[in-house]
């Protein structure tokens, strides 16, 4: 029996490696840019001239502390979001502009605020941020932050599952993808959200915001013990209605993904191995952290097996994902990968 998984497991990483070959084809919409592009058209129709230019001015503040807060340059985040603060306390704004400003001002802090791991502060803030977006929406017309809402239910995501609150997290971010797919109408969030609302996104910003949801989901389940994901797996399994015949409302790729996860927390190795042999010769595709997370439980399982050939393969997909694009850092622990070899650019999150 071990010599037979050393086969498959060896079968398993040629096919891993001729995945890697193919290139990473992510969703071509940026949703931060769409969005800012699309209230930008809006404000001007409806915004004086004065509004337009204050709010103008505040975005970029924010853009520029958000910027700062990813490099680590909290401080200099601090002092940039103050400024873009600085006309949220005068009244030199509408009162339509002043709550836009006001809903971007809150998100962009609460990124702030996680990066210093305040998570209690930084939830309050994004709920604030959805408050508001509901009052735009119905008494402004503010229709497209809708998407806004959205992206808030994908921050609330993180901010759980840097909480180590992995239940939660994988409750709303499979709550969020099955209502995505249409599969259900009501999300635990502020605001309104039939089954209309998902028909105003465009295909490339659904596909967009669902990469980055289902990439969260990868993220919470890998390198977790076999009964810690098994629990968290079924969660995922509910709402995403999986069943092995393929039949699903959910995006295919996550679908096969699933079957491949469903197998490994069952500790079903030759269907593991079988599925995630499939799964991985078809490259990354749209979604590179699904790809990536099959390759730590192929790890984890050669460390598991103990077989004689697992070493040579741990280091063979070392010494591969040095090289590997939009690698996530948890990630590098997991397949051992020596950071001061990592090419750079190579690794983007």
């Amino acid at each position: 029996m071990s010599n037979s998984y050393s086969d498959i497991i060896r079968t398993t990483l040629k096919h891993c490696q001729r995945g890697s070959e193919k290139p990473i084809q992510l969703p071509p919409e940026n949703l931060d840019t769409s969005l800012s592009h699309k209230l930008v058209m809006i404000m001007k129709s409806r915004l004086s001239i004065r509004d337009n230019l204050l709010i103008r001015w505040c975005q970029n503040a924010l853009n520029q502390g958000l910027v700062a807060a990813r490099r680590g340059q909290l401080v200099t985040a601090e002092q940039l979001f103050a400024k873009a603060s600085a006309h949220l306390q005068s009244d030199m704004l509408s009162t339509e502009g002043g709550l836009i400003c006001k809903s971007f001002h809150e998100v962009a802090e609460a990124y702030l605020d996680y990066r210093r791991s305040a998570f209690d502060q930084a939830r309050t803030r994004l709920f604030e941020g959805l408050a508001i977006d509901v009052v735009l929406e119905e008494e402004y017309g503010y229709e497209l932050l809708y998407l806004h809402r959205l992206q808030i239910g994908l921050h609330l995501v993180r901010i759980d599952a840097q909480c180590m609150w992995f239940d939660r997290a994988i409750d709303l971010a499979c709550r969020l993808l099955s209502y995505l797919e249409g599969a259900s109408e009501v999300l635990p969030l502020p605001g309104s959200w039939g089954s209309e609302r998902v028909a105003l996104l465009s295909p490339d910003i659904a596909a967009a915001l669902f990469v980055q949801i289902t990439g969260q989901v990868a993220l919470i389940l890998a390198g977790k013990n076999r009964q810690v994901a098994r629990d968290l797996f079924a969660i995922a399994a509910h709402h995403m209605q999986l069943q092995s015949d393929g039949n699903c409302h959910c995006h295919p790729r996550f679908h096969a993904w699933l079957l491949v996860k469903q197998a490994f927390v069952d500790n079903d190795v030759a269907t593991f191995l079988e599925r995630a042999s499939h799964f991985l010769a078809e490259g990354r595709a749209n979604t590179p952290v699904l790809w990536y997370a099959t390759v730590v439980d192929l790890v984890s399982l050669c460390v598991d097996l103990d077989l004689p050939n697992s070493e040579s393969v741990r280091r063979e997909i070392a010494s591969n994902a040095v090289k590997w694009e939009h690698l996530p850092q948890p990630f590098f622990s997991l397949l051992d990968v020596n950071i001061e070899l990592v090419i750079p650019g190579a690794t983007q999150c």
